[in-house]
Formats: C-alpha cells, structure tokens, sequence
C-alpha cells in the first residue's frame, strides 16, 4: 500500500476563524416542530418533508409533530430528536469506497435505508456501467451522492500529470452519464497524494476516519466489533467517515452488520448523519478554499 501523505487539517480551523463560518445546526429546533433533512441538497424544509429521498425528521420538539420521510428515503435522522435519540447537536459525514457492487453495495444501501440517513459513495469508474446503474439510481433515491475515487484500484501519486487527468476525467464523465450528477469531490486510491495529484486535480480531496475494513494484509481490521471500534473511537463534530462498500475478498464482509452500531451509536450521541456535500453546507465552508488539503474533517467554528 502506497504511503500515506495525510493533509493537517489545522489549517482549516485558521480559515473558519479568518471567515467567521458558522455551523447552521447550532441553531436547535423549535418546540413544537422539528426540521427533516433534505437528501441530496444539504438544506432542511420546515415540517420534516424531505427532497430527494432524503430523511425526515423523526418527531418534533415539545408538543410537535414527527416529520415525515422523503420520497423514496425513510424517517429517522431528522433534526427534532426522538424519544430514542437526542436532538442532534453535532454533525458527522458518511462515506463508503469502491463500489459500485450489486451485492455489497446492496447490503449497505439496505442499511442506510433501514436506518434512514444519506452517504457519499466514491466510485470506481471500470465499476460504473449500465448493469450497476440500478444501484446507483437506488443510492441516489436514498439521499446519497457520488464522488471520484479513480477509474481503478492503483494508487495515483507516482503516476504522471496526463494519467492523472485521465483517471479523473473517465470516472467523472461515467459517474455524470450513469448518474445524471457530477461529482465533487475525489478521494485518491489508497489516500495516497504527492505534490503531482494535489496540482492535477482539480477537485477537493476527501479523506476520512478510517472504518479499516478492508483485508488485514493491507492494515485491516476486518471485522464487526474492530471496524464499529475504529470509527466510534475516531469520530468527533465534523469527520468524514470512510468505510468500503465493496470489498469482495471480504467472507464474512463486516461492513453492513457494523453500520447496525455506528449508526444507532452516533445518533445516541446526538449526531447528525449527512452526505459530505451536506456537512460542508452546513458548516458554511467552501472545500474549493483550502488548496492541496486531504479533508478529514470540517469542524465547527472556533
């Protein structure tokens, strides 16, 4: 595995307070009412109805109304709180690599239905064609959006400018014509980076708090109770997490089960769940504005 060359993220907590950003969500529900997230779009619509397929809010504050699910999404992660999750003071990202896979991929889109909270896939352009399209148009009902995560598997930061480019701009055109979206963001294979790829890309970089579930010949924890360990004890107001959705070499793949922690467990510890396009909504922060940094985490500001 190539060698990781992580971005600090300090840096960014220096623009938030230059810029004064403000995190949106410090602002609770009102009683009486609670607002659902919108799926795909990063806004919230008062009553809990949800675009997209994004989640509704659960139930309201003091005397209010449960929010309802949004089409083709389902309730749950909106911001009003329920009697068995707090009202979310925190934000969090979630994310998933290498797919898309019509088995695994599958196994976590059921829990993220199930659960009824959106996630960003990187998406490996050879794996995106019209016998993969049904997944990807059943993500994206579900609230989720799709970043690059390179045309294959092989690290890129030895690679030269022009492979570069033309890894990047296959996958991007794939995901645009399989998916009718763009995407945003890209996440290097490996999160491996060099001066090269930073000045190539011209996309952010996305890294995230590492769910490791993936082979143990490449550092790995793969199973159920490590992977829900790495993440619940890595994870703080405002990460990205990274986790796989398609990991074949996997039997049993850990994956989906450890959502049926995280997911609960973040909630219990008033988060909010939300695409990585949404989180940067949210916090207010352009990921256009830091150049050459590997975005692991878009705090609140200072």
């Amino acid at each position: 595995m190539s060698q990781l060359r992580f971005r600090s993220v300090l840096a960014a907590a220096f623009l938030f307070a230059a810029t004064g950003c403000s995190d949106s969500n410090d602002d609770p529900a009102a009683a009486g009412g609670s607002a659902g997230q919108t799926g795909g779009g990063g806004t919230t619509a008062a009553g809990g109805t949800a675009g997209g397929g994004g989640a509704g809010g659960t139930a309201g504050g003091s005397g209010g109304a449960a929010g309802g699910g949004g089409t083709g999404g389902s309730a749950g992660n909106g911001a009003g709180g329920s009697e068995q999750f707090p009202t979310p003071d925190k934000l969090v990202a979630l994310s998933f690599d290498d797919g898309p896979s019509n088995t695994q991929t599958n196994l976590v889109l059921d829990k993220l239905e199930a659960h009824g909270v959106p996630a960003t896939f990187f998406l490996i352009g050879q794996n995106i064609n019209a016998g993969t399209q049904p997944t990807l148009q059943r993500a994206a009902a579900l609230g989720a959006d799709f970043g690059n995560h390179s045309q294959g598997y092989a690290a890129l930061d030895a690679a030269t400018p022009d492979a570069i480019t033309a890894s990047v701009d296959s996958t991007n055109a794939a995901i645009l014509e399989f998916t009718g979206t763009n995407a945003v963001f890209f996440r290097p294979p490996n999160l491996a980076t060099s001066d090269t790829l930073e000045a190539t890309v011209d996309m952010p970089l996305a890294g995230g708090v590492l769910g490791r579930d993936y082979p143990a010949q490449f550092g790995g924890t793969p199973t159920v109770t490590e992977v829900s360990n790495n993440i619940l004890n890595g994870v703080q107001d405002g990460s990205i997490i990274l986790l796989h959705d398609n990991q074949p070499e996997l039997n049993p793949y850990p994956t989906p089960d450890a959502l049926d922690i995280i997911i609960p467990e973040l909630k219990r510890r008033g988060y909010e769940i939300l695409t990585i396009s949404q989180l940067f909504s949210r916090r207010g922060v352009d990921p256009n504005s830091m150049q050459d940094t590997l975005w692991e985490i878009v705090p609140p500001a200072p």
